[in-house]
């Protein structure tokens, strides 16, 4: 060992020599420092995301240098004329295969000490906190090594087998295969997820790598069953070229380098089941989801089947292997010994004639079924769990439901595009349950997952949308901070039990982590974040806290809004359709999500977003739409709702003036134009509190604007139907406290009179 050791370190110093070779790791050094260093200010300023996509590029750049390297450490030694000489000094031929290994790893390390060593730079100028720093560092460093040692191997075996006018030819193809086009064509294309074990490097289009908290648990199970399979595969291809070396430096034994090479491959073929065995799993799982799920042309309206429900009363306890076991309480009010509708308007449809439906994930197996007390009868199929109605007390007017079930959340998705993602998952300290998915038994509705034309599977976001129900949720077990968008009531956090009880009409998500929260104690708002973006949230709170209290002087009363979630949002929900993920903000209850890109911050675009929720109870993706259909309309049947949330802006900006401005929805519109003319000439006479309580009395009428659905199968959320507020209606209100104003003239984009 000594002798391969003494052998390596020549190896390494006849590679620092070159000289060359020492600028090339000071330049991956400088590219991070480049990237994460000084982000745009008007950009995420997430050091740790920015790392990700400098990694990314870097680690695909980077395994072409040890591919070359390998070739070149083989092929000099045997086009040169000292090689001979070399070829007898006391070292067998694997033993000089692994010293080049050694010296060319060792040389490669260096890339890895120059980028860590840019990241901690641009980390400690940014505050990141040490910990988040040196999970960062090891994360990444653990795929570096990977990718290095088996593209040196590959390297090393390729200048064995092949001269070097072909070796080097050779290994540039090797690089872009394995680094560029299984990721970017074939494994897209195609969906062999299998062929991710030959990847060189698996970070140039990973959707599983990008998050500080989540992306170690959710990509883990993958990596560590390829890491057996990679180390085999590397001592594969050194006892392969080590036999093919024979040629040079014949051994004593000729057929024992060969067998050794065969031993190997089949020690690679076994290391290569486990990994096999997972992606089979996920995909047979995904399949029979699929086939269950119905197709985009035969969903139907969600709301038709809910039925009404008062309370609900969940227990849910981790095992010690990552299943969950659950138990449900509903409360069901059941007049005249019937179901009713969820709205209390409309008459209820039952799914299957004289069956209460319940949904349930498919994943989740049902245990016990019990009404008032006594164990009945039930029925699965898929997501759905059907109990006869004639099951329920007619002497009742409210019924008890208790469900107990049971089962693991590992809801692994791949879209039509490749896009990896998981709509549920409870792993070691991660978890993620979104109301919509159906974790606990939502009561009644179409369906939980869809398939679009490619028979892509995906969820339908506002499956658990209903008039508020009183919930009671208890959380035992789970080993990392939880945070649901009900509020806590009391208890252990991780570990034990942790409570949460509110009403919701967005039905409960819970995640889990290790993720920072940052508190404004006086706005009661609180920011759930990754720990790289504690500065950012920090700030954000500071200037939202001044936007609240405008809001609050101008309109008064606002919606609840306790907390935040802000972090990349790319691995969970359905998978992206395309590279360019573009995942829209969205509100559940008293809870804002923000789903982060390197362009999507805490920015102003995401203060006006909490601001319509605040004033209105939608996040404002819903102006577009109304802008859009302008004019489809008589004037008189015009509804003025987005004009008159513009108002409320404006007023805004006119008395607080400061930045940044809250933007006007309706801005250009000529029915806005007019009306802020009429704002304007109010102000100007001192009625700035008659204005507001015009608007006010408007707003009591509902001005939220139904929301497009967040995937095709899914529903508008915030409202059912746009608000109808007719440009008459709103001068009715105006007049009755000022009515010596009038309408001014409303002039329409083509300078028309209307």
């Amino acid at each position: 060992m000594a002798v391969i050791l003494r052998q390596a370190a020549l190896e390494l110093k006849s590679l620092l020599l070159l000289r060359w070779t020492l600028l090339l790791p000071f330049g991956a050094g400088i590219w991070m420092l480049l990237h994460t260093y000084s982000p745009n200010p008007l950009s995420s300023q997430d050091v740790n995301l920015y790392a990700s996509s400098t990694h990314a590029m870097l680690l695909t750049l980077t395994t072409a240098i040890p591919l070359l390297l390998g070739v070149l450490l083989v092929r000099r030694d045997l086009l040169h004329p000292s090689g001979e000489w070399l070829f007898r000094l006391p070292l067998s031929a694997w033993g000089w295969m692994c010293a080049k290994w050694i010296g060319g790893f060792l040389y490669m390390s260096l890339y890895v000490a120059a980028i860590n060593a840019a990241y901690a730079a641009s980390g400690l100028r940014h505050g990141l906190p040490l910990g988040s720093m040196a999970s960062e560092m090891g994360r990444f460093a653990l795929l570096y090594v990977q990718s290095y040692g088996i593209s040196l191997a590959l390297g090393l075996f390729l200048g064995s087998l092949l001269p070097l006018r072909f070796s080097l030819p050779a290994a540039f193809c090797a690089w872009v295969f394995g680094s560029l086009f299984l990721q970017a064509y074939v494994v897209k294309v195609y969906q062999w997820v299998w062929l991710k074990a030959f990847y060189l490097q698996p970070l140039l289009d990973s959707d599983l790598a990008g998050h500080e908290v989540w992306s170690s648990v959710l990509a883990g199970p993958e990596l560590r069953r390829l890491a057996p399979f990679m180390v085999f595969s590397a001592l594969v291809l050194l006892t392969a070229a080590s036999a093919l070396l024979g040629r040079a430096k014949p051994p004593l034994r000729p057929r024992k380098p060969w067998l050794v090479s065969i031993a190997m491959l089949l020690a690679a073929g076994a290391a290569f089941i486990p990994y096999a065995s997972l992606v089979s799993d996920r995909t047979e799982h995904m399949e029979s989801l699929a086939a269950a799920a119905p197709a985009l042309g035969q969903v139907k309206d969600q709301n038709a089947y809910r039925f009404k429900l008062d309370s609900m009363k969940l227990h849910v306890v981790r095992r010690a292997g990552g299943s969950v076991e659950a138990d449900a309480e509903l409360s069901v009010p059941t007049p005249r010994g019937r179901l009713a509708a969820a709205d209390g308007r409309s008459r209820l449809q039952y799914k299957h004639p004289g069956e209460m439906t319940l949904l349930l994930y498919p994943s989740m197996s049902v245990r016990s079924v019990r009404i008032n007390g006594n164990p009945v009868s039930w029925e699965r199929a898929g997501d759905q769990l059907r109990i006869r109605e004639s099951l329920l007390d007619p002497a009742l007017s409210v019924q008890s439901v208790e469900v107990g079930y049971e089962g693991d959340w590992n809801e692994w998705l791949i879209g039509s595009s490749g896009s990896e993602s998981f709509l549920a998952f409870s792993r070691g300290d991660g978890l993620y349950l979104p109301a919509s998915i159906g974790w606990y038994p939502l009561p009644g509705g179409d369906s939980l997952l869809a398939k679009d034309a490619d028979g892509s599977l995906m969820d339908r976001p506002g499956s658990s949308l209903a008039e508020p129900i009183a919930y009671e949720l208890t959380m035992e077990g789970f080993r990392s901070s939880l945070f649901a968008t009900i509020p806590p009531a009391g208890g252990s956090d991780i570990g034990g039990e942790l409570q949460f009880q509110g009403s919701a009409r967005d039905g409960v998500t819970v995640i889990g982590g290790r993720f920072s929260v940052v508190q404004d104690p006086e706005a009661a708002l609180s920011i759930v974040t990754t720990p790289g973006n504690i500065r950012e949230a920090e700030k954000f709170l500071d200037r939202f806290r001044q936007r609240r209290e405008g809001l609050a002087e101008t309109a008064g009363s606002l919606t609840p809004l306790r907390q935040v979630f802000f972090f990349p949002m790319d691995l969970i929900g359905s998978p992206a359709e395309s590279a360019i993920k573009t995942r829209s903000w969205y509100a559940e209850n008293d809870t804002f999500f923000i789903p982060e890109t390197e362009h999507r911050n805490l920015d102003s675009y995401a203060e006006d977003a909490m601001s319509s929720l605040l004033l209105f109870g939608d996040t404002g993706r819903g102006a577009e739409p109304v802008r859009d259909k302008r004019g489809s309309v008589p004037q008189e049947k015009e509804s003025m709702a987005l004009e008159i949330r513009t108002a409320y802006a404006y007023l805004y900006n006119r008395e607080r003036g400061s930045a940044p401005a809250y933007r006007l929805e309706a801005a250009g519109t000529p029915y806005w134009e007019a009306i802020r003319k009429l704002i304007d000439a109010a102000y100007e006479r001192g009625h700035a509190s008659l204005i507001r309580e015009t608007l006010s009395r408007l707003r009591e009428r509902g001005l939220a604007l139904p929301e497009p659905a967040r995937t095709p199968a899914g529903e508008r959320s915030a409202a059912s139907y746009a608000p109808r507020i007719t440009l008459k209606e709103f001068m009715q209100e105006w007049n009755r406290l000022m009515p010596e104003d009038t309408l001014p003239t409303i002039i329409d984009h083509a300078g028309k009179e209307e």
